[in-house]
């Protein structure tokens, strides 16, 4: 009978097996899961490249185009605002009555509160800082897609203020248009017969066109003060564009992982088997690496044991060769 029919001559193929210290195929489960976090951070960003560049080129635009919208409509600020008061001081001769321009004042004052709540007009609404970098990093895998969710609504939010604000050397040159319509109106009307004209409307009248003039701006002081808000709104739409590709990425590779561990309990469940001998394979070359290291370890333990035995018999030499020197003359 051959050592292989017994079982004690040649190892089969399994019993060769090396072992490595350092193997881990695993390594290469979590680069190809990094590469997908990259690619759907490169993904992203490319989709909205196009979108940032246009808001750059629109803030530059905007930006310029505001200040030259308030240094062309400063002559007719000024002379609108001439004309008003003239109005307004002959509006209140005219209805010489104290008492009801005292009333029409109240009533504008209470309107004009009531028209600030729906329209604040006092510069830069936009408030929100944008800081989302601790947010990204303390984001975890489960809660990535609601904060995507809310850093996209912030990202709104500036875009939507970014966008009512590139409008506005527009919209002021309009403004400025119909509010010197409205005065002309007035004027026409107090110069025809007084015996068809209600004063007490046109006075009305009067304190509103002049508090169009007031808002011709929306509240803010000046060009500085817009193209900060402008700047903010912007630098918002940025971070939360660079917010949410980073978390697209954490996303991908949190998917990616999930999709791996799936496939390896579905591997497990169809290939157990394999995955048994596999394990076998593994526990067996442990045992021989550790049945190397066992006569090593017996080696030095009977060194040990050697060197005791030697060092008691040198005790015990000594001390017999004290004793017959004892009581020598």
């Amino acid at each position: 009978m051959t050592s292989a029919a017994t079982g004690s001559g040649t190892d089969g193929p399994e019993d060769r097996h090396t072992g490595c210290a350092d193997c881990d195929p695993g390594l290469l489960d979590h680069l190809k899961c990094r590469a997908k976090g990259i690619q759907a951070q490169a993904d992203y960003n490319k989709a909205h490249e196009t979108e940032l560049d246009d808001a750059r080129k629109q803030y530059d635009s905007a930006r310029s185009s505001y200040n030259e919208a308030r240094k062309a409509a400063r002559p007719d600020e000024d002379d609108l605002g001439k004309q008003l008061n003239q109005m307004i001081d002959q509006l209140a001769c005219l209805v010489d009555e104290p008492n009801k321009i005292r009333l029409l004042k109240r009533a504008f004052g209470h309107v004009q509160h009531r028209l600030r709540r729906c329209y604040p007009s006092r510069g830069c609404e936009f408030s929100d800082d944008c800081d989302f970098d601790r947010t990204v990093d303390d984001c975890q895998p489960d809660a990535v897609a609601a904060t995507i969710a809310d850093i996209e609504r912030r990202t709104a939010a500036a875009k939507a203020t970014f966008l009512d604000l590139i409008a506005e050397p527009v919209e002021a040159a309009k403004r400025l248009a119909k509010l010197k319509t409205e005065v002309a109106e007035i004027g026409t009307q107090m110069a025809s017969d007084s015996r068809r004209v209600n004063f007490k409307e046109l006075y009305a009248a009067a304190l509103v066109a002049r508090d169009h003039l007031e808002t011709l701006w929306r509240g803010f002081a000046n060009v500085n003060a817009y193209v900060d808000c402008l700047c903010r709104a912007l630098t918002c739409q940025i971070k939360g564009y660079a917010a949410i590709s980073q978390l697209k990425g954490k996303e991908a590779v949190h998917k990616c992982h999930r999709d791996q561990d799936v496939a390896a309990c579905e591997k497990l469940r169809d290939h157990t088997t394999d995955e048994v001998m596999a394990e076998y394979i593994r526990l067996k070359h442990e045992a021989y690496e550790e049945s190397k290291r066992q006569p090593e370890q017996n080696d030095e333990r009977t060194d040990n044991r050697d060197r005791d035995r030697e060092g008691s018999r040198d005790r015990d030499n000594e001390n017999w060769h004290g004793h017959q020197d004892y009581g020598r003359p």
